[in-house]
């Protein structure tokens, strides 16, 4: 499946392109000076197609799939803002399209002396409409340009989406188990965006995703990187393997990530492990492994760096992932 706003064709700047279209006016000539002035202002009044052009190159919002709706609710801030400066925008290029109309006429219909004057009124009217709406095109080409570089996501495809705190191993694990690339480094927050991968297995392809970190805190005060992850996790069909540090350089308490890990499991089925077992702090370890004993729930402990335990993890993800997707498809 491809990003559904690949395709969106970002409109100009509305000073940018005022600039532009003025400038190709001297070029223009006419048989008569009407016929000049009137081939100016069909020259802004094709022009204008641009904008429209935009407009409908933008998918249905309430038609989108949940993930991507949402996706764009947390890059705008706010849908309802994307829809109007949508409607503003292509109400302003109707009216505009409508005063240049009438100044044509108006040319037609006047001497040679007043064509001129004529132009540049109807120009500065139509130009005065754009301008108007200037914020709502910057709004529109900044959310959009940043929807267009978002990696496809199938929200379809049997997924197994890679979560827990940040700087806990994510994205070394998905480099390890798929063929995705993401960025690996040593501090919080490295993983700002949504990063695909894809496994081939005998029963079909399964789509990995390693998310941005997540912090054990209030909705509130999360940020926009970590609504991200939240999105994949509430949104994609497949299942979760949450990663818990047991690390002597862990930076989150063993209460901070199995309270994360109660929130995530709670969305969506979760295979827990516990990464980075090279190094691992044997109290952190066991204070963890003993809550999920006590729950029930088995875990794997694994080091995604060495890459030990990886191959038992990937395969446990897998049969949990198929099975799961068997069982809703018999439903």
């Amino acid at each position: 499946m491809r990003n559904p706003f690949e395709g969106v064709k970002l409109p100009p700047d509305v000073e940018a392109f005022i600039d532009s279209v003025a400038k190709r006016l001297p070029r223009l000539g006419g048989t008569s000076i009407k016929d000049r002035e009137l081939r100016r202002l069909a020259l802004y009044r094709d022009s204008l197609e641009v904008y429209e052009a935009f407009v409908r190159s933008v998918p249905s919002i309430d038609d989108l799939h949940p993930f991507y709706r949402t996706s764009l609710e947390i890059v705008a801030g706010d849908l309802n803002k994307v829809k109007v400066c949508l409607a503003s925008l292509s109400k302003g290029v109707r009216l505009a399209r409508r005063i240049l109309k009438q100044y044509m006429a108006r040319i037609r219909a006047s001497e040679e002396g007043e064509a001129n004057k004529l132009m540049r009124a109807g120009f500065g009217r139509a130009s005065g409409i754009l301008r108007k709406r200037k914020e709502c095109v910057k709004f529109l080409r900044d959310v959009f340009a940043q929807m267009k570089r978002l990696m496809a996501v199938d929200p379809e495809l049997p997924t197994i989406i890679i979560a827990g705190p940040p700087n806990v191993g994510k994205s070394t694990l998905v480099s390890r188990i798929s063929s995705a690339k993401p960025e690996v480094a040593s501090y919080p927050f490295t993983t700002k965006e949504i990063h695909v991968g894809h496994i081939d297995t005998e029963r079909g392809k399964a789509q990995v995703i390693d998310t941005p970190g997540i912090l054990d805190r209030p909705m509130s005060e999360r940020n926009p990187i970590e609504f991200k992850a939240i999105n994949a996790v509430k949104n994609l069909n497949g299942i979760v393997v949450f990663l818990f540090d047991v690390s002597q350089g862990a930076l989150y308490s063993a209460k901070e990530q199995i309270d994360l890990f109660e929130e995530v499991s709670s969305i969506k089925r979760t295979l827990p492990a516990l990464n980075k077992i090279d190094w691992v702090d044997e109290g952190l370890r066991e204070e963890i492994a003993s809550y999920l004993k006590r729950k029930g729930i088995r875990f794997l402990e694994v080091s995604a760096e060495k890459g030990i335990g990886v191959e038992e993890l990937k395969g446990e993800a897998l049969k949990e992932l198929f099975q799961q997707n068997v069982g809703e498809k018999r439903a």
